[in-house]
């Protein structure tokens, strides 16, 4: 199986949760190719059998860079005719999307709109979405925010506990998927 982590990261918090998806791919002896996305960035979703995309909320969505990366790919999808009416779902092709939320005001909430933009997208272009991640992360600048917001103390995190539910999770989608072969 072909592996794609695909992720935008600003204060380094999608990133650490991106590394952790790639360390638990590559124990199960998956091919993995872990791209930080750049504004110039050649890759087909369609080249790979399981694909994690994420980013930190912005404003309870990807980052603008993301967002325009993901806006551009699926024009170009359409303009190929590979966004087909009623989106069938394509044999082996599987996405998870994930995020890094500090949820300051209404906690998880500001970060589920995100991860379901990503998942609309993956759906469009005929993935099966297994799941949606949303995972703490401390704010890298308003360090007030990491203390008096809804979450409560959210300094150091995603945290070591943070990491290893994402790993976990990464080896039971992995379980799953070969009990399907």
């Amino acid at each position: 199986m072909k592996s794609l982590i695909l992720y935008d990261s600003l204060g380094g918090n999608t990133e650490k949760v991106a590394q952790q998806i790639s360390d638990a791919l590559k124990e199960s002896d998956h091919e993995v190719v872990l791209t930080k996305l750049k504004s110039e960035i050649d890759l087909d979703f369609f080249d790979y059998d399981l694909v994690f995309t994420g980013s930190p909320v912005i404003d309870w969505l990807p980052t603008k860079q993301m967002m325009e990366f993901i806006k551009k790919t699926l024009k170009s999808y359409a303009s190929q005719g590979k966004i087909i009416p009623s989106s069938p779902i394509l044999p082996g092709k599987y996405a998870v999307c994930f995020c890094t939320y500090a949820g300051p005001h209404i906690g998880k909430n500001e970060a589920v709109p995100m991860t379901m933009w990503l998942r609309s997208f993956f759906e469009h272009i005929g993935f099966a979405v297994l799941d949606r991640w949303h995972i703490v992360g401390q704010f890298n600048k308003e360090t007030e925010m990491n203390t008096k917001g809804r979450l409560g103390d959210i300094i150091g995190r995603p945290n070591e506990q943070d990491l290893r539910v994402v790993s976990d999770r990464t080896k039971g989608i992995i379980r799953a998927l070969s009990g399907l072969k």
